[in-house]
């Protein structure tokens, strides 16, 4: 029954006596609860629960709970957390005891007081085991927000940690001051050499201008790119941000496996397209390494590359041709009359993307096949280099490629074709299958190749 008392809410009666009796001995009880979650077992206070706390520990949680069911079934408004039972919980969350774990047996243990009051109660106590069960269910929302609280303020802490540790390692490898007590310090083992990956985590066109909910998802592929390099609790050296950055992967040189796994696993976690490159370096051998990575990622947006990873050899003609001098500037200048023409350089580009096949650059392009052989007679009267002629053709292809570098990598760059089985290996649904580091042959090795005349 409920009785009337100094409290703004009764106290609980079951079987004609206060519903806290039946939990006075909470010493004993404690025991019999932690012998129902242990099952069989020591009850030993140093032996081990199945959760991985020690007894005498999970004891003292459990006697902390126990008071505050007592305080709800005596009418007391229900608390929060105490601040000891808050700080074990935090130490749980430290060393490794699984939440779940935790929350399962903590609802085991309110079930295991309420099936014990019920065992008490009488015929006519119906009502009061209603109201019994309601005031147990509020003390363990409370229970269980303020564990899981505990364990995410540690969890955050751990991580912020973590990635502090991690981008200050980095920061120091790049910068060239990294030393194998630079890794200690910061909690990493040493190792004598790395694979510097380069990420983008997002289109050339997506950035700072976009939308509200560009930036939102761009925050959150951040989060999830994080996480997911803590997965497995040997997080590497890594600097990175909305649009991407540098990882730093243990290996040993030119072993591209661990960055393969790394790069599939990132993939996953971003949801969407990211292009990367990626090359060995030993530990002294890192701040050149990154630069070169990042000029090759750089590339491979610039030329417009399917997503995927990228070695220096799949880029290696490519990579010459770009780098800065008269002969690059020379190249771009081989387009100049087509610049006030953008029909005739998008007709060039496609063709070259569909391997110069003309039925499949007329229907891309939405044109008659002859309207096609009349733009390449006027691209080769303007340019003085004909599509159709070995030559020229790579000529044209270098200059396609020099040209994306002088005129900027903004929207309007023109996008420099890659081998047709790339391209179409980028949109097809084997692209979403783990990767292997795409070998695409340079332009210019490609059209000597295929005899191109």
């Amino acid at each position: 029954m409920l009785t009337s008392s100094s409290h703004a809410i009764p106290e609980l009666e079951i079987a004609g006596m206060p519903a806290v009796t039946h939990l006075r001995r909470t010493h004993r009880l404690s025991q019999q609860l932690l012998d129902h979650l242990a099952g069989v077992g020591s009850d030993r206070p140093g032996a081990t629960m199945p959760c991985g706390v020690v007894r005498g520990e999970a004891a003292e949680v459990v006697a902390g709970c126990l008071e505050l069911v007592a305080a709800a079934l005596q009418g007391r408004p229900v608390s929060d957390v105490p601040e000891p039972l808050y700080r074990k919980i935090e130490d749980w969350a430290a060393e490794g005891v699984a939440l779940e774990a935790v929350q399962h047996a903590t609802h085991l243990g309110f079930r295991f007081v309420l099936d014990l009051l019920a065992g008490r109660a009488r015929g006519a106590d119906g009502p009061v085991m209603v109201a019994a069960g309601q005031r147990l269910a509020e003390v363990l929302d409370q229970v269980i927000t303020g564990f899981t609280r505990a364990y995410l303020r540690e969890l955050r802490a751990h991580t912020a940690a973590r990635h502090a540790g991690a981008e200050a390692l980095a920061a120091a490898l790049i910068s060239g001051t990294g030393t194998a007590e630079t890794a200690r310090e910061n909690g990493f083992r040493d190792v004598d050499s790395y694979a510097v990956l380069a990420l983008a985590l997002h289109d050339l066109g997506d950035g700072a201008a976009g939308t509200g909910d560009d930036r939102t998802e761009a925050r959150r592929r951040l989060r999830r790119v994080r996480a997911e390099l803590c997965r497995d609790g040997d997080m590497p050296a890594a600097r990175l941000s909305e649009a991407g950055g540098t990882v730093l992967v243990p290996g040993h040189r030119s072993d591209d496996a661990a960055a393969v796994r790394l790069f599939d696993r990132l993939r996953d976690a971003a949801r969407g397209p990211v292009v990367a490159t990626v090359v060995h370096a030993r530990r002294d051998e890192v701040p050149e390494a990154t630069r070169r990575a990042h000029e090759l990622l750089d590339l491979a947006q610039r030329l417009h590359r399917p997503a995927g990873l990228y070695r220096l050899a799949d880029l290696a003609v490519e990579y010459q041709i770009t780098r800065p001098g008269p002969a690059r500037q020379r190249l771009a200048t081989a387009l100049d009359p087509l610049l006030s023409q953008p029909e005739l350089l998008h007709t060039l580009a496609t063709h070259l993307a569909n391997d110069r096949n003309r039925q499949t650059t007329a229907r891309a392009l939405y044109i008659h096949a002859n309207t096609l052989d009349y733009r390449l007679r006027r691209i080769a009267h303007h340019t003085g280099l004909d599509p159709a002629h070995a030559d020229d053709l790579w000529h044209l292809q270098a200059a396609l490629v020099a040209n994306a570098y002088e005129t900027g990598p903004g929207a309007d760059a023109i996008p420099v074709p890659a081998d047709r089985g790339s391209a179409e290996a980028a949109g097809s649904p084997a692209a979403q299958s783990p990767t292997t580091i795409r070998r695409i042959p340079g332009l210019l090795a490609q059209a000597a190749g295929a005899g191109i005349g």
